[in-house]
């Protein structure tokens, strides 16, 4: 991960492997099989996330309910 603290205007895009290519952190040798890449970018400034994938969920369910994110509760 290499990031700012504050974004002017941020965007965050999905790319692949080679946009870490040529980072002093050489983090294009860490990535595992699953791994996903992240641009990070603000006025004047890029960075970059590596991780899991990103998901989002809106609904209208009470505060304590379960995620639709999470998958199933088993017992």
């Amino acid at each position: 991960m290499e990031i700012r603290s504050w974004f002017d205007g941020v965007q965050i895009e999905e790319k692949g492997k080679e946009y870490l290519v040529g980072r002093a952190s050489k983090p294009a040798e860490m990535i595992e099989p699953g791994n996903r890449v992240y641009s990070v970018s603000g006025a004047g400034w890029d960075g970059f996330v590596v991780g899991g994938r990103i998901s989002t969920n809106e609904d209208d369910e009470e505060y304590m309910a379960q995620s639709a994110l999470m998958g199933p509760i088993s017992s």
